[in-house]
């Protein structure tokens, strides 16, 4: 037996969804109009067309087509069977039911995942262009990508080298031009001293570097002129880490566990000479590092910020470090665990692209050995992170440097 119905509602999307929903997938779609109240479709199950025409008086043989009104009006009186009457569905609320998906939005996809694969296979013929006719200029990328700096960055320091046209120019080049891109200050902290408060995650090294900082001044200044200050109410032992090596030296710690308190001591201590605060680590998504910061940003006249970060993070943490750490005004960082660290171009990548200044390397835990000025050291840093290259034997897939490098154009390199 035919069974027609009528469906009407405000969009195309909702009548198809139910006409789906009530005679399931072997409907058959007889007429669909626009109406004044929206989207009229007819619809049928077990659709028999030959019985239709008799129906409404139409020759089964002849070309003629089915009028949509005379199907609407069957659908909506007893020109048909009882049994075959449909039932007229108007619209109604359907935005809190899950829709399936249609036709269009499936060849949306279709067409998106066609050309993700046509955008893969031209960057790679891009790419093998490029290495056919700039094969040395594609090598210093290749070794710029070993070196861990990001694809961005790499494109900067060629841009800055002379064309390449010389083998020997492979390395030499382009770590002189990176040398010359990493932001770095002669900070004359050991000298002047002042009030310096090491900020930054948990467990890059700020009480350790501290302990660094303090021995070294140490050596040329009295032990009565360095004051430490713990404000890390948070890790266990905090504080006796930091009393620990303040003992070597002699100088004295004092606690603060509240913004005021830190306030009342830094006002106590102005005298000292050297006043080092070794702040809670907080994670750069912490949700109270931003009212932290704010909080500490009060003491900004007589407090100078060094973000701590460490050179063993990845590449996309020490951007989001660096971002919301910067809600503080900073005069520079300090980059430790050098000697941990697979790749250096992550960290040097992010000090370049948030054009944030290194004060100090870090590389070890020998007191006070193991802190150098970041301005006299930028080509040993480079240096360590040509040893770490081949220490760790990164691997480069061509693909990704296919993918990574096919929008870089090469034609000012002819």
């Amino acid at each position: 037996m035919v069974k027609i119905k009528r469906y009407l509602d405000k969009d195309m999307r909702h009548v198809l969804r139910r006409v789906r929903e009530d005679q399931g997938p072997d409907a058959v779609i007889l007429s669909n109009r626009r109406v004044d109240d929206g989207i009229e479709v007819i619809a049928a199950i077990d659709y028999d067309e030959a019985l239709v025409r008799h129906a409404m008086g139409v020759a089964p043989d002849t070309d003629t087509d089915i009028n949509s009104d005379i199907l609407a009006e069957m659908a909506a009186t007893d020109n048909v069977p009882p049994a075959q009457k449909p039932v007229e569905i108007v619209s109604a609320d359907l935005t809190q039911q899950p829709v399936e998906e249609q036709p269009m939005e499936s060849l949306q996809k279709e067409l998106s995942s066609m050309r993700g694969l046509l955008e893969t296979q031209l960057s790679g013929l891009v790419w093998n262009d490029a290495s056919r006719r700039f094969p040395l200029r594609v090598q210093i990328l290749r070794n710029l990508s070993r070196l861990g700096l990001a694809p961005d960055i790499s494109n900067i320091i060629v841009d800055r080298i002379e064309p390449a046209d010389d083998i020997k120019n492979l390395w030499s080049a382009p770590l002189t031009a990176l040398a010359q891109a990493l932001p770095v200050i002669d900070d004359d902290l050991l000298q002047s001293g002042g009030t310096i408060a090491l900020i930054g995650p948990t467990g890059v090294g700020k009480t350790t570097t501290i302990a660094k900082i303090a021995a070294r001044f140490a050596m040329d200044s009295w032990s009565d002129d360095i004051a430490l200050v713990s404000a890390d109410s948070y890790r266990i032992g905090a504080k006796e880490h930091l009393t620990a090596f303040a003992n070597i030296i002699g100088a004295k710690v004092y606690s603060v566990t509240s913004f005021d308190e830190l306030s009342e001591t830094l006002a106590r201590l102005k005298d000292k000479k050297l006043v080092l605060i070794d702040t809670e680590g907080r994670s750069q998504r912490d949700r109270d590092l931003s009212s932290r910061l704010a909080a500490y940003g009060r003491n900004a006249d007589r407090v100078r910020f060094y973000l701590t970060l460490s050179a063993a993070t990845q590449e996309a943490a020490l951007d989001e470090t660096v971002r919301e750490f910067s809600k503080v005004p900073l005069e520079g960082c300090i980059v430790t665990k050098i000697d941990e660290a697979a790749q250096l171009g992550c960290v040097m990548s992010a000090l370049i692209r948030n054009d944030l200044p290194a004060a100090w390397f870090s590389d070890g835990q020998r007191i006070p050995d193991d802190l150098h000025s970041a301005a006299r050291k930028k080509l040993w840093l480079l240096n360590q992170a040509v040893e770490c290259m081949d220490a760790s034997h990164p691997r480069i897939d061509e693909r990704t440097m296919a993918e990574e490098y096919s929008k870089q154009s090469f034609a000012h390199a002819q």
